[in-house]
């Protein structure tokens, strides 16, 4: 009868290395893959940051959107199981590495979409890689740490996802300004208009409603040929914009890098009072209105207090005003920045948002930042402590906790998927549930917060990024002590209570965060004497935030103590359900919020996300990790 022998002997090692300490491998791999979460979360989180300039781009509706960011969600749960799968099947060094170069590439390809059925394909595709990045990494936490710390290695790498959800905000809104301020964009992005072939209609429109309210726009149109303003508007209200023209300028075309095909021909010749009739009358049209605008952009004394009349600027837009009256000049880039938002906010039907630009270099440069991270992963990481030149034996033992790991290596890694054990199994299927209540009610943070905070308190982008990241920081603090607690709990009651009580007090605790949010909106009136208010939901979201990421290191533990060999998969099942809960997260936020959403119904959709939380709470009562899974 042949006996397990371990695989290194220390009678055979040098009386050296046999005094030699445990190595410190299992931290970089630990490290690496804090750092994968990290980039995971940055790309997942930025496209949520970018939607509202996504949708402005691609001419979407609210609910064209939020199918565009169900549909990340769809992929990614549908494809948990098979990637988890596919780990087990191939190893987790091989099958990461091609999951993070994947979803690189296509978020980096986001950046050079042309139509919206590229976009959504790419989203879904990069759901689909994104998938298998944390069932890889709890088979990857079983392999490389003892069952003591496994609650902590998980804290460890969840704590790298929500690195990135605070870092993704404030990151990408400051790359969308510096992008769109240096103007860099892909060559075929040619217009900046909403839409080049209803663009005088548009105009039409934004002339007619302000034209008596602001005077900027009267000087603007003043210039105008008889008969575009006969075509603009009414003879009675063009005879009141009759104004002398603006002085004439030599500077290159600021948008023509942009409308080129709309530019053609437009200089001096287009000022001249031409009659044209008939189909050429739209595109002549568009090529005054342009060819005004660009000799207004460089012109210092077109944006003035007076001429405003209250209309509403961005504060960097601002910032440059306030500078130009206390009597600073100007540099001709902050003028014509100064006029391109100006145009902005009184044209909002016609103009995309400026700093909009910058999404598609952003994404790109993710998607670079994610091929390195790639061959990192590679580099560090493998299947097994054994694979790893640098993991000395003491290490190992450390690992193994003194219990020879021979059968588990030589098992094949064929091995049949267990699917009766989790279809019969009450415990995952209740930690299945609370994972979709759960992600119903989180993913409100990453995909309609900036949407809520720009339309309820009119909180520009910097602000948006910084009220958005605020919550994932108070994540971040859940992570740090949700390891720490659940492996405490176990140590003190066990497996069952020790998994169990840190995810059922935590959901309940995510609710209490959305009933002071809900609290706020109906007690107070949003308006510029009560800044605070934002604040206030942001304090109530980042309550939410604390308790689900208290609790998520117990969740991941669950699934290595009850997974065994199986482990990937188990932990792809699980999670597949909580993004199944993500997907459908936007298509019932926007059914209660509608196209065009009042402050009651953002008040139902605060209650609606603490009762799902609720929900989650109690399914996770039936959870058991004393109880593992088998075929």
């Amino acid at each position: 009868m042949k006996a397990d022998v371990p695989r290194f002997e220390q009678s055979k090692l040098p009386t050296s290395l046999q005094r030699e300490g445990p190595s410190h491998i299992r931290l970089g791999v630990a490290g690496i893959l804090a750092l994968m979460s990290c980039l995971l979360y940055l790309d997942r989180f930025a496209v949520g940051i970018a939607s509202e300039y996504i949708r402005e781009d691609f001419l979407m509706t609210q609910t064209q959107m939020s199918w565009f960011l169900s549909a990340f969600f769809w992929s990614y749960a549908l494809s948990q199981v098979p990637a988890g799968w596919l780990s087990d099947r191939f190893g987790p060094r091989r099958m990461l590495t091609a999951y993070i170069l994947a979803w690189s590439a296509f978020t980096g390809l986001l950046g050079f979409a042309k139509q919206v059925w590229m976009v959504l394909h790419l989203r879904l595709y990069c759901g689909a890689a994104q998938a298998g990045a944390y069932p890889v990494c709890g088979g990857l936490i079983r392999h490389w740490f003892p069952v003591s710390q496994r609650g902590a290695a998980s804290s460890i790498i969840a704590l790298g996802g929500r690195a990135g959800g605070v870092l993704a905000p404030i990151l990408t809104a400051w790359l969308i300004v510096a992008f769109a301020t240096t103007g860099w964009v892909p060559d075929f992005v040619e217009a900046d208009l909403v839409d080049e072939s209803s663009m005088v209609t548009r105009f039409r429109e934004c002339v007619t409603e302000g034209v008596t309210k602001i005077p900027l726009i009267g000087g603007f149109v003043g210039p105008f040929p008889e008969s575009l303003k006969t075509k603009l508007h009414d003879a009675a209200a063009a005879t009141t914009l009759n104004r002398p023209p603006p002085r004439k300028t030599d500077a290159r075309s600021f948008l023509s890098n942009w409308v080129p095909r709309l530019n053609e021909g437009a200089g001096e010749g287009s000022r001249k009072s031409v009659r044209v009739t008939g189909d050429d009358m739209d595109s002549e049209c568009c090529r005054l209105i342009l060819s005004e605008m660009n000799h207004r952009l460089d012109d210092h004394s077109f944006v003035t207090r007076e001429n405003l009349n209250g209309l509403r600027l961005l504060p960097r837009a601002q910032q440059l005003l306030d500078k130009k009256e206390a009597g600073e000049k100007n540099s001709r880039i902050e003028t014509r920045l100064l006029n391109r938002l100006t145009f902005e906010a009184a044209f909002p039907m016609l103009f995309k948002k400026f700093y909009g630009r910058g999404w598609r270099p952003t994404l790109i440069a993710y998607g670079l930042v994610g091929l390195m991270v790639a061959m990192a992963f590679a580099w560090v990481a493998r299947d097994t402590p054994t694979q790893h030149p640098g993991c000395n034996d003491a290490e190992r033992n450390l690992i193994d906790n003194g219990r020879p790991r021979t059968a588990e290596v030589m098992e094949p890694r064929t091995t049949p998927f267990p699917w009766n054990g989790m279809l019969m199994n009450v415990s995952l299927w209740g930690n299945s549930l609370m994972q979709f209540f759960t992600n119903i009610g989180w993913l409100f943070v990453v995909t309609w917060l900036p949407r809520y905070l720009d339309k309820v308190h009119g909180v520009p982008l910097a602000g948006q990024a910084l009220m958005t990241a605020v919550p994932a920081a108070a994540g971040i603090i859940g992570m740090f002590g949700g390891g720490w607690w659940t492996d405490l709990m176990v140590s003190r009651t066990g497996l069952k209570w020790g998994r169990r009580l840190p995810i059922v007090s935590t959901r309940f605790v995510a609710a209490l965060g959305y009933l002071i949010c809900l609290v706020l909106g109906m007690t107070c009136t949003p308006g510029p004497m009560a800044p605070w208010i934002p604040w206030g939901i942001v304090f109530g979201l980042s309550i939410m935030c604390l308790g689900v990421d208290l609790g998520v290191p117990a969740v991941w533990a669950y699934s290595q103590d009850v997974g065994g060999k199986y482990t990937a998969s188990i932990h792809g099942w699980s999670n597949m359900w909580g993004n199944i809960g993500a997907a459908v997260a936007p298509l019932i936020y926007n059914a209660i919020l509608g196209e065009s959403p009042s402050l009651a119904q953002w008040n139902w959709l605060f209650a609606s996300c603490a009762f799902v939380f609720v929900l989650s709470g109690l399914c996770a009562f039936v959870i058991d990790a004393a109880k593992p899974i088998s075929r």
